[in-house]
This record gives structure tokens, sequence and C-alpha cells, in this order.
């Protein structure tokens, strides 16, 4: 039996996790907070229950893709074949991103990982359960040129792992390496709500194609990045977090009176609107900024590490017999999970808005 590699790949985030706690800890740095840990935890593990069903739908367009119409059969054990199967990944991985940002629809799956206001390595895990839909199309280049499936997986498991590190704010600039290199410093520009941070830095290695197109900005020492998105998600519910935005573009399709103003809600950046200056923003202000938090007692804490931990080992034990699983086996123990995380979003906390 082939093992899924996120039975061992989780185990070791996790440790990195606790690692990166207690380092902050020692300097007296506060980079993390419990309710928005454990959700960022959540929110990894209900991509996954979803993910091994939507991966599957990627990899099986990629197939047909490449089986059909791959022009070039590669080397695979020529290591030049990686590399130029990793740049060509990153490249479009930068146009995934980027469409995640800039297409309204696009932005609903992608909103979930910017929806912390906090900035750690927690914050990686929160992968969206809904982008499965969209992010093959930009891949179909790497099909037509022949690169096979597993290159297409082990590539994009290569890109994925290298962009977790850079979810800190415990190292700081890398000199020359910011050049060309996707580092933790411009990384916490794009997840910056800041003016100077919107739609910037869409690399997921290489920072170069955000360079050459213009998305590129340099993280300010005068003003740091204020973390989290402009129209803040202000729920523990790590399904809502996947979902809410998504209804927020059914409400304004529904109140479009012209089918041009509906299609631009879904296909047009998502701070289109239907006037003269349809992409205006308030400028922000991130001095007056207030995080989201609410009050939790000691058992509602308990209650949310217990249930974390009990969706966690559910998670391994469903990568380690989903291959086993027939299709309406997965897609019923994978309901049930996003169903539990739901009831869970809802009871975990009381909801008793405090400053912070």
């Amino acid at each position: 039996m082939i093992m899924n590699p996120y039975i061992y790949i989780i185990p070791f985030l996790l440790v990195l996790i606790s690692l990166e706690m207690l380092v902050a800890n020692q300097r007296g740095l506060k980079v993390y907070r419990f309710q928005d840990t454990l959700v960022s935890i959540n929110v990894g593990v209900v991509s996954q229950f979803v993910n091994t069903i939507g991966g599957v739908i990627s990899v099986t367009m990629y197939s047909i893709l490449v089986a059909r119409y791959g022009a070039f059969t590669w080397n695979e054990s020529n290591p030049l074949t990686w590399i130029l199967g990793l740049l060509l990944y990153d490249f479009c991985y930068y146009w995934v991103h980027r469409a995640g940002h800039e297409i309204n629809i696009s932005w609903a799956a992608h909103v979930v990982h910017h929806s912390s206001e906090e900035f750690n390595l927690s914050t990686a895990l929160r992968q969206s359960a809904t982008g499965f839909y969209f992010k093959w199309i930009f891949y179909i280049p790497l099909a037509l040129l022949g690169f096979s499936v597993k290159m297409f997986i082990v590539l994009g498991l290569i890109d994925l792992i290298y962009q977790y590190w850079v979810h800190t704010q415990l190292i700081g600039r890398l000199g020359f390496l910011e050049k060309f290199l996707v580092t933790p410093s411009n990384h916490r520009v794009h997840h910056g709500q800041n003016d100077y941070c919107l739609d910037k830095n869409y690399g997921g290695i290489l920072s170069i194609w955000d360079q050459f197109f213009g998305t590129y900005a340099d993280e300010r020492e005068n003003e740091k990045p204020v973390y989290g998105v402009r129209k803040p998600l202000r729920s523990w519910n790590a399904v809502w977090g996947n979902l809410h935005h998504y209804g927020v573009i059914f409400k304004q399709v529904k109140e479009m009176p012209q089918w041009r103003d509906k299609l631009m809600v879904v296909f047009a950046p998502p701070r289109w609107r239907p006037d003269s200056d349809s992409t205006a923003e308030e400028l922000f202000d991130h001095k007056k900024f207030e995080r989201f938090n609410t009050y939790s007692s000691k058992l509602m804490r308990s209650i949310g590490v217990i249930t974390t931990l009990l969706g966690a080992v559910l998670l391994a034990n469903f990568l380690m017999i989903q291959s086993h699983l027939e299709l309406s086996s997965r897609l019923g123990y994978s309901a049930v999970m996003l169903f539990g995380y739901v009831v869970v979003g809802w009871v975990w906390f009381i909801p008793l808005k405090v400053r912070v």
C-alpha cells in the first residue's frame, strides 16, 4: 500500500509550530493566539478531508490532458528535467495565486488562507478546501509539454512545502536572497492588508515572477504589515471560513440588475463595484486596526484542544485507509467530519468580542 505523504508531513509541520511557539516565547514575542491557532490547524484538517476528493479531480484532468496532448517525453532520471519542471510549475503557480487574489470567485476559495490576523507557521495550514475547481486549469501548459502526472504531483508538493517556512515573523530580511526567492520578509507583505501590501508578492518559491510582472513589494521597516483581510471573517468556524465569501458573491449577484454587472461580480477583482471608480478602496489606517478576539473559558479551551486533537487523529486514520474506500465511503467520511467542524465552530467559544 502506498501511504499518503501527508501522513508523514503533517506531524512534522505541527512539531515546527511547537518549536516556533517556544522560540517566540523565549524572545518575548506574542505571535500566536489560542483561538486563531486552533482554527488554522482545523482549516488545514478540513482542507485535507475535502482535497482527498477534490485533488482527484485535478489529477484526473491533468492525466487526461497529458495522455492525449502531451508533446514530449521527459527523462525523469535527469535532474535538469526536475529543475526545469519546478521552474515551470512555480511560474504556473504564480498565475494560480494571482488569480486567487484578482478574480472574485477565485478569491472566494483563497480568502481563507488570509483570514488569520496573525502570521506564524500555523497560518500556512489555512489551505483552501474549494480551490480544486479552478487551479488545475493553470497547469495545462505543463500537461501540454508532456510532464508526467508523477512529476505534476511531486513538483506541487515541493512548491507547497517550500511555502511553509516563509510564514514566520521570527526570521528577518535575508539579504540578496530577497532578490530572487520568496522569503519570510516578502511573504509577510503578501499577507498584509496595508495599502502597500495589497495584491503583491504572489510567488511560491521564486520572487522573480513578481519583479518581472510588477507585483513585488518590499517589507517596510516604518510600517510593518497588519495581517488579515479588509473584510474580516470574525468567526472561528473552519468550514464557514471556506464558504463565507461565496455567500457574499451570491448576495451581490442577486442585487445587480444587469447581467454584465452580475458577471463582473463573479469574475472581476474583489474590489470591483458598478460605478465610475469601481476599484477604489478606502485607505487603510494600520494604527487603528483591532484584531478579532472572543472570550473563552477554560472549559471552552479544553473542548477546543480535545476536538482539534480528535480531528487530527481522524484525519490520519482517513489518510491511511482512504485509498481502500469506495468514492461514496470517502464522501460520507468527509461529510460527517465537515458537519462536525461546523458544529464545533459554533460552540467552541462564547461570541463576546473583546479588544486585544
